[in-house]
């Protein structure tokens, strides 16, 4: 049984898709592992299309095998979702670490609206 702790550190994004007519988008990250209930949010970084966030979560870990994220654009109506990605964390179990670009395809999954830079490490509990 795997049980710890699992840091998710949210770096950057890159080549993410426009979604505002004018200018670059307001891009913030969301994830979660198995509940929306239990979901993390950047902050939003405001005109960009490669935003800084480095920001670093802690999730108490049970056998979870998929990390769940989704980059929207804050707009004051309603956010824009940019892409959206599920990320197999069983290696991260094993190796303790992973630093990765994880794609966020469009709806059809044809093309590529971006990518994402994560590093996830997990910490035993003993």
């Amino acid at each position: 049984m795997t049980k710890g702790i699992l840091a998710i550190h949210i770096v950057e994004g890159r080549d993410l898709k426009k979604t505002d007519e004018f200018g670059h988008g307001d891009p913030y990250v969301e994830v979660w592992l198995d509940k929306t209930a239990h979901k993390f949010k950047t902050e939003a970084r405001r005109d960009t299309s490669t935003p800084v966030w480095d920001k670093k979560y802690h999730y108490n870990v049970t056998n979870q095998s998929e990390l769940h994220v989704r980059v929207l654009d804050e707009d004051i109506l309603t956010d824009d979702v940019i892409g959206t990605s599920t990320v197999d964390i069983s290696t991260v179990y094993r190796d303790y670490y992973k630093d990765m670009w994880v794609d966020l395809p469009d709806i059809d999954g044809k093309h590529r609206d971006g990518q994402i830079h994560l590093i996830l490490e997990y910490f035993p509990n003993k």
